[in-house]
């Protein structure tokens, strides 16, 4: 009877062979990641003296397109609405935030950037330790885990979570 004993580097060497392999499937993560990501919005105001100062304030803000503003409230609304300190708007306008003076006569805007979170995704390098192969897939910026999981903001306002990164590795995955 034969017996046959492995090499003990067998496993790191089976690992640096299947480390590009991994790097792929990883690389179409990304790739779905970018397609499913939310776009931002940015806020934008007429940038004159009709602008209430709450919306200066907002100008310029962005954020996960699936997510709110945080403005200012105004004083009426926090006295007669009762709103905090903070106003939450999908968009300049927003009736669901509850506020009433920081709405009235708005011609604020929202300039959409359909690439917003999806420029900030990328897959790293593969990483062997042992026999294991690590490749990790990331994104970068601000409130990109809100956009991902959700938020709830005061008041009993919720933001759904578009859940990109989990829906594009489930992706990849049923396609094994």
């Amino acid at each position: 009877m034969a017996k046959f004993t492995p090499n003990p580097a067998l496993g790191t060497l089976l690992a640096r062979m299947i480390a590009p392999h991994v790097q792929r499937i990883a690389h179409q993560v990304e790739v779905e990641a970018k397609r499913l990501a939310p776009p931002t919005k940015r806020w934008v105001t007429m940038f004159d003296d009709k602008v209430r100062h709450t919306h200066i304030q907002a100008q310029g803000q962005v954020v996960p397109g699936n997510l709110r503003f945080t403005i200012n409230s105004m004083d009426w609304d926090r006295k007669h609405r009762g709103v905090g300190p903070s106003t939450y708007m999908l968009r300049p306008g927003d009736r669901s935030s509850r506020a009433v003076a920081n709405l009235k006569n708005c011609r604020c805007t929202t300039a959409i950037d359909p690439d917003g979170i999806a420029r900030n995704i990328s897959t790293g390098q593969p990483v062997i330790s042992g026999k294991k192969v690590t490749v990790t897939v990331t994104v970068r910026g601000p409130m990109v885990v809100d956009a991902e999981v959700g938020t709830v903001y005061p008041g009993g306002l919720v933001a759904d979570g578009t859940h990109f990164m989990a829906r594009a590795a489930a992706i990849v995955a049923a396609r094994r």
